[in-house]
This record gives C-alpha cells, sequence and structure tokens, in this order.
C-alpha cells in the first residue's frame, strides 16, 4: 500500500486559503465564522470548557468564537505561517504556528477540549497528532473532530485531501490511538430548543441525508479510555 505524501507548510499559503489551489470558498469571516460560532455554541453549552486548544485553527475564527462565548482561555495552533499572521486583532497572540505531526508547544494535561475541525484528512498518518492530543488533553477532557466524509464533493477536489477514510478505519484509529469516540450529527447543532428544536433539528437531519445523500463530514467526539 503506497502512503500519500503529504503537503507542507508551504502549500498552505494565500492561494490556499482563498480557494485557488483547493476549488474551493475562501476562508474569510463572512464564510467560516458563522459555521464556528455555531459549532463553539454547542461545545460550550455542553461542556462550558475552560481551555481551548483548535488544531488547524487557520486564521483563528473558531478561537475567536470560543472567547466570545466565554471560554476563560482559548488558543490555536495551525501549520500554516500565512493563516496564523492573518489573524484578526481579538486573536493576535492566541495563534501559534505549529505542526501537531510533529509537536504542539503546550503543555501535557493542560486543556479540557481540543477541537480539530477538517485536518485529519490532510493527515497521511494520523497517529502523531492523536498522541499528541492525548497528551495534551486531561484526564477528563474531550476532543471534538470533524473530518471529510469519503462522499462529500470535496472529498477528492482539495490536492491536500490525502487521507479521506470511511467509518471503520476512523474508529479503529481513535481506538489504538486510546480514545473511545462518539459520533456526533448536524442536527445535534441547533440553536433552538423545545420543539422548535427538535423540529429544525429533524429536518437538518433528514436534509443531510435525502439531499446531500450522505454526511457533509464525520464529527466525533473522543475521550481517553477508561475516562467516559
Amino acid at each position: 500500500m503506497t502512503v500519500p505524501e503529504p503537503r507542507g507548510r508551504d502549500f498552505y499559503d494565500r492561494d490556499y486559503f482563498e480557494g485557488r489551489t483547493r476549488q474551493s470558498l475562501p476562508h474569510v469571516r463572512e464564510v467560516i465564522y458563522p459555521l464556528a460560532e455555531r459549532t463553539a455554541r454547542l461545545l460550550w453549552r455542553r461542556w462550558r470548557p475552560t481551555r481551548v486548544l483548535d488544531l488547524g485553527c487557520a486564521k483563528g475564527f473558531l478561537v475567536q468564537a470560543f472567547r466570545a462565548q466565554g471560554a476563560a482561555s482559548a488558543f490555536g495552533a495551525d501549520i500554516s505561517l500565512y493563516a496564523v499572521s492573518q489573524g484578526e486583532a481579538a486573536v493576535r497572540g492566541r495563534l501559534l504556528v505549529a505542526d501537531m505531526q510533529v509537536g504542539i508547544p503546550v503543555r501535557s494535561a493542560s486543556c479540557n477540549l481540543v477541537t480539530a475541525l477538517d485536518v485529519f484528512e490532510h493527515l497521511p498518518d494520523p497517529d502523531p497528532a492523536l498522541r499528541e492530543i492525548r497528551r495534551v488533553l486531561r484526564d477528563d477532557g474531550r476532543a471534538y473532530l470533524k473530518i471529510c466524509h469519503p462522499s462529500h464533493p470535496n472529498a477528492q477536489r482539495d490536492p491536500s485531501h490525502v487521507n479521506v477514510q470511511p467509518l471503520a478505519y476512523w474508529r479503529r484509529t481513535f481506538r489504538r490511538a486510546g480514545f473511545t469516540s462518539r459520533r456526533l450529527y448536524e442536527a445535534e447543532f441547533t440553536d433552538a430548543r423545545g420543539a422548535a428544536g427538535w423540529l429544525k433539528g429533524w429536518l437538518r437531519g433528514w436534509q443531510e441525508w435525502a439531499v446531500v445523500g450522505t454526511p457533509a463530514d464525520y464529527k466525533f467526539l473522543l475521550r481517553k479510555l477508561n475516562h467516559g
């Protein structure tokens, strides 16, 4: 089996984040922040994390969204010097340039939430990154990962998607790395509560399956084995 070559940090430049080399929408506030805000709101309401690390943070929109929710400490790391340098004033000094495959300059057992959105499909070997996530997480901490689904149109369109895999692969990989995993669904990301919230979630779920035909991505909640 041939292992695909990883894309180096030089690949993730202005052209990449403006959508040219990945044939996708540009990574700008009006596109990304509403999604980041919804994710941060869900995770904040459920677990009230006090120290959040976002891996693959790009320009820091999710870091900014967690701070807006009230997280006492939220910061991010990304391999791209270009992306980190484009962070807005609200997150300057909270974004690091780091390669999670090599190591993150963060203390062990210091975070109670680690997020990695649209990251793992870029990693030929996910094990080093998962080891780092396990290292920096507290024993009662959680990791939230969003990974591209193999049937999504963007799965093969982005040339840096070198590890697009089925569900069973990820479950095996997480367990080998010392995590339990639970899959989350788009319907769980509704803001409304009660009957209106249930209906909104149901409609989202129906659209995800009936219209798209398959989930746009996998969403996983990871916890260390023997801790929950």
